[in-house]
Order: structure tokens, then C-alpha cells, then sequence
């Protein structure tokens, strides 16, 4: 999600974008959000609101907060029990106090009580933490509704924490994530990320099963940030899609989308080795009456990245060291797109050097172009020239459009969209075309 032309709106959106191997296969199912790198927080509630109405007949999600940890502890600002699994209650404490939980042998844990009485002892996994009434519960530092579960760790011998909590509550700790800071101006586009993050959510649920649970709470997946994350604007907007999801075909579609698409969205194929998909389509995303972007307001939608021959040198040993053979690269030759795909992106890099040439195709171009910074490079929509100097290369800039993998809802574009006068409605009618909304419960 993003941050951009106004740094209000847009101070909270991140790219989200997949982690696949340093080189290699393009993943097929890279994570689909955008990732915020969050707008400052608002302080969490003294009081908790009430949980979203449609909480109630909601489904559950399960959010892999922590996984082979080797303890896990939690405590609560109101009364809260721990149960096993079964609904039989070991130890009810107060405000305050601390469950701190330590691995105790294959299948079972060491549960400490601290802060004054309760009992602890060694218990089977997985237990369960639960507030009583309609209060939440903290661990890792952060706040959370719904209960906590301590489980095993499939892989290891550490302990994994799961917040179980109503896909309802759980879009609320979403939702101000993906799309950023929330105003009345967005509201039409917060009421479509809020959709499209259930989607995603509803197509995903069991995808990480054999993990024991549904989704991580980072850009592998959406990110979530609990209680902490809530906003008032939010809440109104996942209480008035409760239970709306996009289906194609009857069935829940695979909802991704992006911080910035500088105009034009990608069909999936374009980006990654997915088959194609008649919602996934590569969408112009132009006001028609004045002609410009709907997401030209983001701070990513012109971009310039520019290394020195030497960096590039040292980046490309690192990010090509698979295909390399052993071999280093001392010298870029050159650099030239060669193809590209309908929206624009990259579809063919040729990267010549003196141990060899080499091609990167489609989205993986962003995890071999990795900026100076840190991170990957903003999109996969750029031009590269080489600067040279004394008939060797100097430099290589790159300059391009976008932020994220341009597949979906184009997140800045949705907010030009709701200025704009669009309702959410019309917004993912656009964003994924042939779609129907429908009210799962």
C-alpha cells in the first residue's frame, strides 16, 4: 500500500511485493498486497469498540503472528483464561499478569504464571487465550482481538502463535495497513480495499495449513497490525461491506493489488508464470475526461533509480550468483530491455558482462536491479540507459513508473478514482473486470 502525492493519503502504502529465490523460477503465488510501511499508528483505544456487527456469523481467520518461537508470553488490560483446546479452563488471571509460555518437550508446554498466584504446570498443546467480554489480548507488543493459540510448530521444536479472531475484526487491523491513512475524500476506495482484502482472505483461507494457520500478518501476505492499527473511517467501511466478496465464476477470485500502476494495470501472465485470468487483465487507468492517471498523485508514479558501475557490479554478483557458475563479474558491457509486455513492463532484460550474458524476464527484474537502498526495485515498468566514460560504463540508470507488481487494484489509482466520484462498487468493476460482488454471509 502507499504513500504519495499527498503525503496524507498516502503516508502509510508500501510495495508488496513476492520473495523468490535470488534467482530462479518466478514464484507463482508471490504475495499479492502491497505493503505499507505504516502511517504512524493512531494510540490504541482506552476503550475497545464493540466487534464489527456482522462478527458474530463472520469466519474465523487465522493469523500466523510467530512461528518456532521459543516462548511466547501474554497479558491483558482485563480478566482473560487460558483454556486447552477442548474449552477446559487451566488458569483464569487478572489485569496484568503475564501467561508465559516455554516449549516442554514434543507436544506439550510449560505455562508460568507472573504477576501474583495462578497455577502453571506442563499442559498438552495447543491452549488456547481468551479475554472475557469484548476485550483483547497483548503479545509481541502489540494488541489483538479474538483468542490467542499456543501450538506446536510443525517444523522445529519451538512453539507457534496463532490470533483466531472473525474475518470482521480481522479487516479492521488490515484494511489502514494496505491502503494507508484513511479521509472521507478515499472513503469509496477504503470500502474497496476492504473488499478486496476479504476477498483475499476467503480465496487463502487453509492455504497454510500444514503451518496451522491461515496467513502470515506481513506483505507474504496482507499486512496486519491489530487493535493498534484500527481507525474510525475503517471500521465504518468493513461494517458496510460485511461479508461482501468478489466471486468469478461462482467462486471467490484471487484478489491482488499494488500501491502504484502509472497508468495502466498488468495482466497477471505479464508478471509472473500464472495462466491467465479474464479479471487479472491489464486495465488503462486514465480519466477519461482530463486525460491524466488516476494515480499520478503518488510519489511513485515518475521514479529514477542510478547506480555507479561499481555498485551495479557488486549487486549483480549477489543477485546472479546462482547463474553465474562460480564465475564474478568484473565489467557491465551492457544493458538493454529487449521486450516488453502490453502494459509496458519489462518482459526482457539482457544483461551483458565480461563473464557472460545474461536474460531476466518479468517481475523478477526487481530482485536483480536491486537499489543501493535496500528492498527491490520500485516496478518492473522502466528504462535503463548506460553512462559512459572513457569507453567504459560509468553508470546505469534506471527510470520508470509504478510501485508493486502492478496486478489488480492499483491502490493510489482507487483514491484518484474516489475523488473522482466513483463509488467502490465501480472502482473493483474496473480493477477486475467480469467480476461479480456478492454477499458471502
Amino acid at each position: 500500500m502507499r504513500r504519495w502525492a499527498s503525503a496524507l493519503a498516502l503516508a502509510a502504502l508500501a510495495a508488496c511485493q513476492p520473495r523468490p529465490p535470488v534467482y530462479g523460477p518466478v514464484p507463482t503465488r508471490p504475495s499479492p498486497a502491497p505493503a505499507p510501511a505504516p502511517a504512524p499508528a493512531p494510540a490504541a483505544p482506552a476503550v475497545v469498540a464493540p466487534p464489527p456487527p456482522a462478527a458474530a456469523r463472520a469466519p474465523a481467520v487465522r493469523v500466523g503472528l510467530a512461528v518456532d518461537t521459543s516462548a511466547v508470553s501474554v497479558t491483558s488490560d482485563d480478566r482473560f483464561a487460558v483454556r486447552s483446546e477442548g474449552g477446559r479452563q487451566i488458569v483464569r488471571l487478572g489485569p496484568g499478569q503475564t501467561a508465559r509460555f516455554t516449549p516442554s518437550g514434543r507436544g506439550s508446554v510449560s505455562l508460568e504464571v507472573i504477576g501474583g498466584g495462578g497455577r502453571g504446570g506442563v499442559h498438552p498443546l495447543p491452549l488456547v487465550v481468551e479475554p472475557e467480554d469484548i476485550g483483547t489480548l497483548q503479545t509481541r507488543g502489540a494488541r489483538y482481538r479474538g483468542a490467542l493459540v499456543v501450538q506446536q510448530a510443525n517444523a522445529g521444536s519451538g512453539l507457534t502463535l496463532v490470533n483466531r479472531v472473525d474475518m470482521e475484526s480481522y479487516l479492521l487491523g488490515v484494511v489502514p495497513r494496505e491502503i494507508g491513512r484513511a479521509s472521507e475524500d478515499i472513503y469509496q476506495a477504503v470500502k474497496a480495499q476492504a473488499v478486496a482484502a476479504r476477498t483475499y482472505a476467503v480465496k487463502y483461507m487453509g492455504r497454510r495449513s500444514q503451518q496451522g494457520f491461515d496467513v502470515y500478518p506481513t506483505v507474504e501476505d496482507q499486512v496486519y497490525g491489530g487493535v493498534a492499527a484500527e481507525d474510525p473511517i475503517v471500521f465504518r467501511a468493513v461494517a458496510e461491506t460485511a461479508g461482501e466478496v468478489l466471486e468469478y465464476g461462482g467462486q471467490p477470485i484471487t484478489a491482488y493489488y499494488h500501491s502504484t500502476c502509472a497508468g495502466q494495470t498488468a495482466a497477471i501472465e505479464e508478471v509472473w508464470n500464472d495462466r491467465p485470468q479474464p479479471y487479472l487483465v491489464s486495465v488503462r487507468d486514465v480519466d477519461p475526461r482530463t486525460g491524466e492517471a488516476y494515480d499520478r498523485a503518488s510519489s511513485r508514479f515518475r521514479w529514477t533509480e542510478r547506480w555507479t558501475h561499481e555498485q551495479m557490479v557488486g549487486i549483480l554478483n549477489r543477485t546472479l550468483r546462482d547463474s553465474l557458475g562460480g564465475r564474478r563479474i568484473g565489467q557491465i558491457r551492457g544493458m538493454d530491455v529487449t521486450a516488453r509486455t502490453e502494459s509496458g513492463r519489462v518482459r526482457s532484460l539482457v544483461i551483458d558482462t565480461d563473464a557472460g550474458r545474461y536474460t531476466v524476464g518479468r517481475d523478477r527484474v526487481r530482485w536483480i536491479l536491486t537499489p543501493t537502498r535496500g528492498g527491490i526495485l520500485n516496478s518492473s515498468k522502466f528504462d535503463v540507459r548506460l553512462e559512459r566514460s572513457g569507453g567504459g560504463v560509468s553508470a546505469i540508470v534506471a527510470e520508470g513508473g509504478g510501485w508493486g507488481h502492478g496486478i489488480g487494484m492499483c491502490q493510489v489509482g482507487a483514491m484518484g478514482r474516489a475523488r473522482a466520484g466513483q463509488d467502490y462498487k465501480t472502482i473493483l468493476s474496473a480493477y477486475y473486470p467480469r467480476t461479480t460482488l456478492r454477499d458471502m454471509y
